[in-house]
């Protein structure tokens, strides 16, 4: 190769360089300029050259700790702190005392849909509230088929060890028991359309923190070369939903009109999407290729929040430097309400796991998706006045710090300790009697509270949380009972990035099919 173009290809990767870093800049400090100066920041320093945009690229890996330092500094004495971020700008930090009051706040006051992947159609959220949780426990046998099928599947069933990749096959395992209940059980064991989905799903996350780091001057540009995974998986995925989709609006319609024709309506969610569209009647919502994207968006919403939690989950369980035992009293609870199930899984049984549910609740308070909650960002034109008198202005995002007070002992004794037992003690001990007569506040994996957050709280909590609860549940009881994982000395770390916190994706676990499997 020439020397000429590889000097043009320098010049060019360096252009492209202080183009990129101009930008990040020039955005970072008009976010920062609206702050009001009397607020604290956790993470800036307004002294040095360039503070915008150096801590937005320090809260790129730094951004938990920052929320946890704050919480320690300023939140416990009931004040607000500001942390910079990579993707949505500074996020003001109100204190424990205000999360009842900004849990109730109205969409139109304080938006959570801005500062989520929100696609301004509530139809999906309608389906999610109606008819998806309505259906819980209806759909156990079929999902659980999924569930024991993938198992089988990636991990095998001749009692040899083997070494997977723990997110990667609960990803697959979690995409073909959802989508049984999406697309049916044709199209649900269809592993070009399940992997065609996961893939999208993760391509949604990367591709929305990839834009938010662009002005919306700029968005339209990167949204092109950003989303470019996104419409591949999304291509494969729609080549199989949109003549599903189209079939089943074409018969319901045919059905309604003519009440001779033969067909009988399949219960899931397909179904229930167009059955909601045809009530609406607008052309947007009976549009079969955008019911068919509706499709895709409840995969991108179910798929990765139910994998994050399973993941996180057994690492906690199994890096506890008393595994075993854990996994032991586990494995008894599960075996034992199995049996008094007739060895199936209805919705009763899995409403008596008890044990595992506060397994799954504990490890979502130490291990959550990161350190803020409840984002949201003010609407009121000219601003508005928090509870203690504090203005803030418009469009700026303000929430609560999560690993703060789930790391807070007002609020939990021992709270670095993983006490797998922590929600479920106080219920098993009043139903063995040893507790006075009055039960326990119920803290299960869906209650959610001002000091729990990983759903949210209030008007806006998690919908989808019911579905995702029953699923991760009967998968992880299922693993239990029929699966050995050898234990881990350490646990593989979470990583940082900006306000979230990842799972470790590459982490492999060694496991094996059990002989005395239920």
């Amino acid at each position: 190769m020439s020397p000429l173009p590889l000097v043009g290809l320098v010049g060019l990767s360096i252009l492209l360089l202080i183009f990129f870093f101009s930008v990040q800049t020039q955005k970072a400090t008009r976010d920062h300029s609206v702050i009001p100066n009397a607020f604290p920041w956790v993470g800036r320093n307004k002294n040095e050259i360039f503070s915008s945009v150096r801590s937005n690229y320090r809260g790129l890996v730094n951004s938990v700790q920052h929320f946890k330092a704050g919480y320690r500094k300023y939140s416990k004495l009931g004040l607000i702190y500001v942390v910079p971020a990579w993707t949505r700008g500074p996020q003001i930090i109100i204190p424990p005392s205000m999360t009842p009051w900004i849990a109730n706040i109205p969409e139109n006051i304080l938006s959570a849909k801005e500062c989520t992947f929100d696609n301004g159609n509530d139809l999906l959220g309608v389906l999610i509230r109606k008819e998806l949780t309505r259906s819980i426990g209806q759909f156990n046998n079929e999902i659980f088929e999924e569930i024991d099928l993938s198992m089988q599947s990636i991990f095998g069933t001749d009692g040899q060890w083997r070494k997977v990749n723990i997110y990667n096959s609960f990803i697959k395992s979690v995409g073909s028991s959802a989508n049984r209940i999406f697309v049916g059980k044709e199209l649900g064991s269809n592993m070009d359309f399940i992997m065609a989905s996961v893939k999208f799903a993760k391509d949604v996350s990367i591709s929305s923190y990839i834009l938010h780091m662009f002005p919306k001057a700029l968005k339209p540009v990167a949204s092109w070369f950003a989303t470019i995974p996104n419409r591949y998986h999304s291509g494969i995925a729609m080549k199989y939903l949109r003549p599903l989709v189209q079939q089943r609006f074409d018969d319901i319609v045919r059905k309604r009109d003519d009440p001779n024709f033969s067909f009988e309506e399949p219960d899931d969610v397909v179904t229930w999407m167009v059955r909601e569209a045809l009530k609406r009647n607008t052309s947007i919502e009976t549009s079969p290729a955008e019911l068919a994207y509706g499709i895709l968006l409840l995969n991108f919403a179910s798929i990765t929040t139910t994998t994050i939690t399973a993941t996180n989950t057994l690492l906690d369980i199994h890096s506890a430097p008393n595994a075993e035992e854990l996994v032991e009293a586990l494995r008894e609870e599960a075996s034992v309400v199995l049996r008094e199930h007739n060895g199936v899984w209805t919705k009763q049984a899995i409403s008596k796991l008890y044990r595992l549910d506060s397994a799954i609740r504990e490890s979502a308070r130490m291990s959550g998706i990161g350190g803020t909650a409840m984002a949201r960002k003010v609407k009121v034109p000219g601003g508005m006045t928090l509870p203690d008198g504090t203005w803030v202005p418009e469009n700026v995002t303000i929430g609560v710090a999560m690993d703060g007070i789930h790391f807070d002992e007002e609020f939990y004794e021992n709270p670095l300790k993983f006490d797998l037992f922590r929600f479920s003690r106080p219920r098993e001990q009043y139903l063995a009697g040893l507790i006075g007569d009055k039960p326990p506040v119920n803290e299960d994996f869906v209650t959610t509270s001002e000091r729990w957050l990983p759903f949210g709280h209030g008007i806006h909590g998690c919908p989808g949380r019911f579905f995702a609860s029953n699923n991760i549940k009967m998968m992880l009881a299922h693993l239990l009972l029929n699966y050995e994982v050898q234990p881990w000395k350490v646990r593989p770390p979470n990583i940082s990035i900006d306000v979230i916190s990842v799972v470790p994706m590459q982490a492999t676990m060694m496991i094996r099919r059990r002989v005395a499997k239920m």
